[in-house]
């Protein structure tokens, strides 16, 4: 189990025996990626803020059951989907799948933004955070469901309704974008020669 892993099945444990702090943490590392997720689906704002919040409300409220959620970060982005799936199947059920949806884009900050504050090269982070920002949405979450959360590919693939391949081939070409974005700033692309300082060093890290 990688430490991700450990740390949010910790925060379950903890939400489970009615640890307000354990759920704060979980709702600060979480609200945004699955909101992100939610937006996919839905394509709007307003519908994917509310999915979203009654998630957490739920997990709340149901805590008592959490202890049989043996994979937390599966049980949060599948519930997402399942969710946001509902609300698609209940609006055409009452034919109002054609009415106008909101083209307007989330805002909110790619999660990556939390796990990279604080180092040196800011200025690199911050063309990473573009650069992720700036990928299409399912290429985008698929990238940060295996790169920052360590999410396997069939997880992933599970989570999202499609293919192994279709999760490999999207982070194949995610790297290779933010790879290729960011080799004008640094002068070496960050596929193919060694990095030279610690913030670099972590910046490489998405791109093994």
């Amino acid at each position: 189990m990688s430490e991700k892993e450990l740390k949010i099945l910790t925060l379950f444990k903890k939400i489970e025996q009615g640890n307000k702090s354990a759920f704060n943490e979980l709702f600060g590392l979480y609200y945004h990626k699955l909101l992100c997720l939610a937006m996919q689906y839905v394509k709007n704002l307003e519908s994917a803020e509310e999915i979203t919040s009654e998630l957490f409300v739920k997990l709340w409220l149901k805590r008592a059951n959490l202890p049989r959620v043996s994979n937390p970060q599966i049980y949060l982005y599948t519930s997402i989907k399942n969710a946001c799936l509902n609300l698609i199947r209940s609006e055409k059920r009452r034919k109002l799948i054609f009415s106008p949806w909101s083209t307007a884009k989330p805002s909110v900050e790619p999660a990556m933004v939390t796990d990279v504050s604080g180092l040196v090269d800011q200025e690199l982070f911050r063309l990473l955070n573009e650069a992720v920002a700036g990928l299409p949405e399912q290429r985008r979450m698929i990238f940060i469901m295996i790169k920052e959360d360590g999410l396997k590919s069939k997880a992933v693939a599970e989570i999202m309704g499609v293919s192994i391949r279709t999760v490999e081939n999207q982070l194949y070409k995610a790297v290779k974008s933010l790879a290729d974005t960011l080799s004008t700033y640094l002068g070496y692309h960050p596929q193919a020669k060694k990095v030279r300082n610690t913030a670099a060093q972590r910046v490489l890290s998405f791109f093994l």
